[in-house]
């Protein structure tokens, strides 16, 4: 007889363009749901999760001591655009944050990645160094976002945005549990906020800079008014305010 239950109803997929909080919201689900923690690309580079971390590796690796298993075995993390006839699953949450905010997050993480030893080869540093040239970035970003915007708008799933989820994050967490229709309780909810709040995992408040930090740099919304001038928030507007009005984005200057 042949089963018409979907192969892949054990995954939870999360897509955003990057920079929006995506690691994070994949910990604590993992952490919730007792899921292993995929992220596809470090597995072709033969790592099996995002971070060097052993205390967060440990809990998402889906083998928490005494606690029970979900019907979700994985919740997967990508940034890569859905194939035409996408299969993959049912549950997918697409993340979106500020993509001004994005870009500014990614224009240090670029600079930041330039000075380091891992990527001293000549050809590779200089790539990193264009990317940090802020205009540059800032339209790059523009361009690849609304992009982004456009592959995943057509797949169905529950859209929440970064800004969200920093400033209602348990909420959020419970609206995903029950869309995947895995509920839990407001105390491993909030357990799991706690444990992988940005305070916790980078020591210090939202707020508080650390340039030096690739992962937890400042965790704020709206830093890129700090950093954006008029006529790059003018072109930046022109490329994807569109998409961006569509996500619930304010495009005025």
């Amino acid at each position: 007889m042949e089963s018409n239950s979907n192969p892949h109803d054990n995954i939870i997929l999360i897509s955003d363009y990057g920079r929006s909080g995506q690691g994070w919201l994949t910990c604590m689900l993992c952490y919730i749901l007792n899921a292993q923690f995929i992220e596809p690309y470090d597995l072709a580079q033969g790592s099996l999760y995002f971070s060097g971390d052993k205390e967060i590796i440990r809990l998402t690796s889906g083998n928490l001591p005494g606690r029970q298993k979900t019907k979700y075995s994985m919740v997967v993390k990508t940034h890569s655009f859905p194939a035409n006839k996408f299969n993959l699953t049912d549950k997918v949450v697409f993340l979106t944050r500020d993509p001004r905010d994005a870009a500014v997050s990614r224009y240090f993480r670029q600079l930041y990645l330039a000075k380091q030893d891992n990527y001293k080869t000549f050809k590779r540093r200089l790539a990193y160094l264009f990317y940090g040239i802020r205009p540059v970035n800032y339209i790059i970003t523009a361009l690849e976002w609304s992009k982004h915007y456009q592959g995943w708008e057509r797949i169905a799933s529950h859209h929440i945005t970064y800004e969200n989820l920093s400033t209602n994050t348990a909420q959020v967490v419970k609206g995903i549990l029950n869309y995947a229709g895995e509920p839990a309780s407001d105390a491993l909810v909030n357990e799991a906020v706690e444990t992988f709040s940005f305070k916790r995992l980078s020591g210090r408040e939202k707020g508080q800079e650390n340039r030096q930090s690739i992962d937890f740099r400042k965790g704020v919304i709206g830093d890129y008014k700090n950093y954006f001038s008029k006529l790059e928030h003018f072109i930046f507007i022109a490329i994807c305010g569109k998409e961006m009005q569509k996500a619930g984005y304010d495009t005025r200057l």
